[in-house]
């Protein structure tokens, strides 16, 4: 067996947390590799490159980040493009992406030895837009972001929904998220928390100017289509990363992956229970009302 371990960059922990990984991983017959910090982006740029593993990408059998959620959406990218499962270890603040504390690493690690441990898979979104004439697909896993590039000014487009006109938007940008990227960019934009195992687009508009500023849960067999109107450009912006700048009238469209990204578990904790965990929800937090009199 072998596991590609994606760093965070600048974390000292990270590499120390690695060298513990890879004597562990010796010991018990299996090799380890680092993995190059690629943009996520550029190793999953069309499904015709999926198919085909670069030279400088060594074959995994699963991979593991040891950051932040960052990191993890690297790691993702790897193993998404591999077809292996990929494992977070939590060196970062909130960490939904990454379910393992450092101090237990060392277990995990045994329990991908051992196969003991369950697979998660997750929806990953395309965005297709044109560059030079020429389509681009790149790949999200948390969401899809077209907003403003200059402070000051409103976009103005019309979202389609499987091909049909649904609603011209004005506001500071979109959020078209997967499951997995709702307690990210989505939640800040107070868009709502939805379970990762579900298979749906969340669609967040960000500071709309307009009286409809709700999200929208939608299904995923259907394309979601941004066409801009006349006015500024925007940016196309995939897991944190400006890919496109889009001008009027070009169109960026929303499609699910076929294949989902694969997580590992090797603790069955319910994903509510996560939720409660990163944002200290505690039932004695929750104040007892009084009974009333009679």
């Amino acid at each position: 067996m072998t596991l590609g371990f994606v760093l965070h960059p600048a974390h000292v922990e990270s590499s120390s947390l690695y060298l513990e990984a890879r004597s562990y991983l010796q010991a018990h017959g299996c090799e380890s590799v680092q993995l190059l910090a690629t943009d996520p982006v550029t190793l999953a740029s069309d499904e015709k490159e999926l198919r085909q593993l670069p030279a400088y990408e060594p074959s995994v059998d699963a991979v593991v980040s040891i950051g932040g959620d960052g990191t993890m959406l690297r790691a993702m990218a790897y193993a998404h493009r591999q077809r292996v499962p990929a494992l977070g270890i939590n060196l970062g603040q909130l960490g939904y992406l990454t379910e393992v504390e450092p101090s237990d690493m060392i277990d995990a690690l045994a329990s991908i030895v051992a196969g003991e441990f369950t697979v998660e898979e997750r929806l990953a979104l395309c965005a297709r837009f044109r560059v030079a004439g020429e389509e681009r697909q790149v790949i999200s896993f948390n969401e899809v972001v077209v907003e403003r590039e200059v402070s000051g000014h409103v976009i103005r487009g019309d979202v389609s929904l499987g091909g049909k006109k649904f609603l011209r938007y004005e506001a500071d940008g979109l959020i078209i998220a997967t499951p997995t990227g709702s307690t990210a960019y989505n939640l800040s934009a107070r868009g709502p928390i939805v379970a990762p195992s579900l298979r749906a687009f969340i669609l967040t508009p960000l500071s709309p100017h307009m009286l409809f500023d709700r999200s929208l849960v939608l299904d995923v067999d259907q394309t979601i289509d941004f066409h801009l109107g006349q006015g500024p450009n925007a940016s196309v912006m995939v897991d944190g990363q400006v890919v496109h700048s889009l001008s009027p009238p070009e169109t960026v469209s929303i499609v699910a992956h076929p294949a989902p990204v694969q997580l590992i578990r090797v603790v069955d904790v319910p994903f509510y229970d996560i939720v409660k965990r990163k944002f200290r929800l505690n039932h004695t937090e929750t104040a007892t009302p009084e009974p009333r009199n009679a």
